[in-house]
C-alpha cells in the first residue's frame, strides 16, 4: 500500500452548497486541527473522472503531500472536497489505497431541492461554461457531463442530490467514523452543530467565532460579458494589476463594480420545485431510515 505519511485523517465529503467551506474554516481555528489552505483539492477522484473537470484540481500524490506539509504535529489533518460524495466508490477505493484506516468522513446534507439550485446559481455566478437556464440544465445535466470532458461535475444537479446510496456506501465501509451534519441543524446552531463534530470527534468544545460568512450567494451577474471579465483569467485583469499595484484600491473598484453589476438571485420555480420533490421523494425517504432522523423535507 501507498500511503500518504501523516496525512488526512479527516474528509469533509460534501455535499456541495451544504456548509462544507463555513465548517472547513471554522475548523481552522481550534488548535488540533490542520485544515488545507486548498479546500477542494479532489485528489482521491480526479485521475479517474478527468483532471480538467475540477478547478485547480490536484492529481499527483507528491502535490497532496505538499498541502499538508508542517500538519504532522495536529490531530486531525484535514481536506474538503465536496465532490467525493457523490463519487463514492471512486473515493472509497482511493482511501483505502492511500490514507489511513481509521480516518474519519464528515457528510453534510441539505434538502436536495435546494441545494440542487444553490449549486446551480453558484455555477452561474462561478463557472462560465454554465449558459442554460436551470430547467435546461436539468435536463441536460447528465448528457452534458458525458459528453464533454473538463464539464465540472458540480453541473450533474439532480445526481449529486441522490444522498442515500451515497451516504450508505460510506456508512457500510467506515461505520461510526461517519459524522453526518444536517444543513437545517447548522444553519439554525451552528455552535451545537460544531460542539457535535467536536465531540464525534474527541476534542475539547471550544468557542469558535462563527461571524465570519462564506461562499455567500443571493447574487449573479447582471451580464455575462462582466461575469467573464470578473471570474476568468484574461488579459484585462492582469493589465488593470499592473495599471494599479495597490490590491486595496483594486478591492475598492470591485466592490463598486459588484455593487451595481449584480443582482439578487431569481427564486426557484413552482414548477421546478414540484419536479424536484417528486424526483427526491422516495430517496429522502430511504434516507431518513438510513439515518435515523425525520428530515422534514418534501412536507
Amino acid at each position: 500500500m501507498e500511503e500518504v505519511k501523516n496525512f488526512p485523517n479527516l474528509l469533509i465529503v460534501g455535499a456541495a452548497k451544504s456548509g462544507t467551506t463555513s465548517l472547513h474554516n471554522y475548523l481552522k481555528q481550534h488548535p488540533d486541527f490542520f485544515m488545507t489552505d486548498h479546500k477542494e483539492p479532489h485528489f482521491l477522484i480526479n485521475n479517474e473522472i478527468g483532471v480538467k473537470r475540477v478547478h485547480k484540481a490536484v492529481t499527483t500524490l507528491s502535490d497532496y503531500q505538499k498541502m499538508f506539509e508542517g500538519s504532522s504535529e495536529y490531530k486531525y489533518r484535514g481536506e474538503s472536497s465536496v465532490m467525493y460524495l457523490p463519487f463514492p466508490d471512486i473515493t472509497i477505493r482511493n482511501i483505502k489505497k492511500y490514507l489511513y484506516k481509521d480516518v474519519k468522513i464528515i457528510i453534510m446534507l441539505r434538502n436536495p431541492v435546494e441545494r440542487a439550485f444553490a449549486g446551480y446559481l453558484h455555477n452561474v455566478r462561478y463557472n462560465t461554461s454554465e449558459n442554460l437556464s436551470f430547467e435546461e440544465a436539468i435536463e441536460k445535466s447528465e448528457e452534458r457531463y458525458q459528453k464533454t470532458n473538463d464539464m465540472t461535475p458540480d453541473t450533474r444537479y439532480l445526481h449529486v442530490g441522490m444522498y442515500y446510496n451515497q451516504v450508505k456506501k460510506y456508512m457500510d465501509e467506515f461505520g461510526k467514523n461517519v459524522h453526518v451534519v444536517i444543513y437545517d441543524d447548522y444553519v439554525s446552531n451552528i455552535n451545537r452543530s460544531i460542539k457535535r463534530v467536536f465531540d464525534f470527534l474527541k476534542v475539547n468544545n471550544i468557542e469558535m467565532d462563527t461571524s465570519q460568512r462564506h461562499m455567500v450567494g443571493g447574487w449573479i451577474f447582471k451580464n455575462p460579458i462582466l461575469r467573464k471579465l470578473m471570474v476568468s483569467k484574461n488579459g484585462l485583469k492582469s493589465f488593470v494589476k499592473l495599471l494599479l499595484p495597490s490590491s486595496s484600491l483594486r478591492k475598492k473598484i470591485r466592490t463598486i463594480i459588484m455593487r451595481f453589476g449584480t443582482s439578487k438571485t431569481p427564486e426557484l420555480t413552482t414548477k421546478m420545485r414540484k419536479f424536484l420533490e417528486d424526483y427526491y421523494r422516495d430517496d429522502i425517504v430511504k434516507l431518513e431510515n438510513l439515518i435515523d432522523k425525520d428530515l422534514n423535507w418534501n412536507k
